[in-house]
């Protein structure tokens, strides 16, 4: 038989693939340049947006959603962060409150710039030491809370909308944010100031306090220096001088106590009154329009108050600002 010659054909390899997979890699190629130049943008916008925020203090849209996507610090105040778009939100408000201000003859209509920015981040600290305290204290702000002032609030509208109307037209906030940024911190200094006032704990560190300033003038410490020392009152300063009073213009503990001495003579026992506790001396006393005038010196120790424990944690706080704007911290840093 004859040998047939087959007709298969070899299969081979499409002359084609090898130009696909250089397409592929051109592909790929491409793709990882695209890749390239957005990440290279978005670090370039990045960049920009941190030098607007630390260097110029910028509040335009753009370096507002650049610090609120990289959440960029303005401060930080006991570990606790401040955010830059959080200090913008609230300038923006500040600057509203003095443009609705110039056209009504409002408080804030005379601000400055520095003024509105110094403003803005004492409120921000103030905030942080607030929830702080009211951690210490397990103390929190209620829903039923917010709403009794709420409530309040609506009284002086006649519905909801007008005064949803007049919260954007004074701080640009609806009333949820401003039950946030407002109400909020307000319900939690009431409760701290309640809480902190009638503490007998705090009231008795103070009265201590003072009867150990005591003790040391009575073993021979100069009243003038110690005055100057504790004294927390405006008579610090000149060493607890409160010139010539009579009867009457003092409050009635402190008068009972202080026009029974003789002149010269310091007070043997702290003096409570109902502002805070009292180291007194009498300096002279004469009769004049035969009504008994009395100059004295006193040291003053504050009762236990909301304004006080803040004063105190303030001074004490660990405080950065990381942009490029006055520093209302200053005198504290000094003090630290």
């Amino acid at each position: 038989m004859e040998k047939q010659e087959s007709n298969i054909t070899p299969v081979q390899e499409p002359v084609s693939q090898s130009v696909t997979k250089a397409e592929m890699i051109n592909v790929k190629m491409f793709a990882l340049g695209i890749i390239g130049i957005i990440v290279l943008a978005i670090l370039i916008s990045a960049g920009i947006g941190i030098y607007r925020v630390y260097a110029k203090v910028s509040t335009d849209t753009f370096t507002y959603t650049v610090a609120k996507i990289l959440r960029l610090p303005a401060a930080k105040i006991n570990g606790t962060t401040i955010m830059y778009s959080d200090f913008v939100d609230d300038l923006k408000a500040i600057n509203i409150l003095r443009a609705y201000d110039i056209a009504n003859s409002g408080a804030s209509a005379n601000l400055t710039a520095e003024q509105m920015s110094d403003q803005v981040l004492w409120r921000l600290l103030n905030n942080i030491l607030i929830s702080d305290a009211a951690k210490n204290f397990d103390i929190k702000a209620e829903q039923v809370d917010a709403d009794e002032i709420k409530a309040q609030i609506m009284k002086q509208f006649k519905n909801e909308e007008e005064a949803s109307v007049a919260l954007k037209e004074r701080y640009g906030w609806t009333m949820s944010e401003y039950e946030n940024k407002v109400i909020k911190y307000y319900i939690l200094q009431q409760k701290l100031s309640d809480v902190i006032s009638t503490d007998k704990k705090s009231r008795d560190e103070v009265f201590m306090q003072a009867d150990e300033v005591l003790k040391k003038i009575q073993a021979g410490a100069n009243f003038e220096d110690m005055a100057k020392q504790y004294s927390q009152d405006g008579t610090a300063d000149s060493g607890g001088d409160l010139g010539w009073f009579g009867q009457g213009d003092m409050v009635p503990q402190f008068e009972a106590a202080v026009f029974t001495l003789e002149k010269g003579e310091l007070g043997p026992e702290v003096i409570e009154s109902p502002y805070g506790f009292h180291i007194v001396r009498v300096d002279d006393k004469k009769v004049e329009d035969k009504a008994e005038q009395i100059k004295a010196r006193h040291i003053f120790f504050r009762l236990p108050s909301l304004e006080t424990y803040l004063e105190n944690t303030t001074k004490k706080a660990q405080i950065h600002l990381y942009i490029k704007a006055h520093n209302p911290f200053d005198a504290l840093v000094v003090e630290q």
